[in-house]
């Protein structure tokens, strides 16, 4: 490599390395942004949970907000019953 920048030989090895990958991609288009999507809300979770002290409460958490819970028909019978 003629380049004296290490950062640039660090980028340099980098796509050398991951060549085939890269050009893998293009006739596949596929990502990895469906698992990523969920990951990022977990850490969230993660992050809002630093103060409980029970594992089962950001396990809980993760649950109600990646199992996309439809709580419409428990909130509409909660309105019925407080009509007057």
């Amino acid at each position: 490599m003629r380049s004296n920048v290490p950062r640039t030989k660090a980028v340099a090895r980098t796509v050398r390395e991951e060549r085939e990958g890269v050009l893998d991609w293009f006739p596949l288009n596929a990502t990895n942004a469906i698992p990523e999507g969920p990951s990022s809300v977990v850490q969230s979770i993660k992050r809002a949970s630093g103060g409980f002290r029970n594992l089962a409460y950001p396990e809980a958490m993760a649950f109600l907000r990646l199992g996309r819970l439809d709580f419409s028909a428990q909130l509409a019978s909660e309105c019925a019953s407080h009509q007057k």
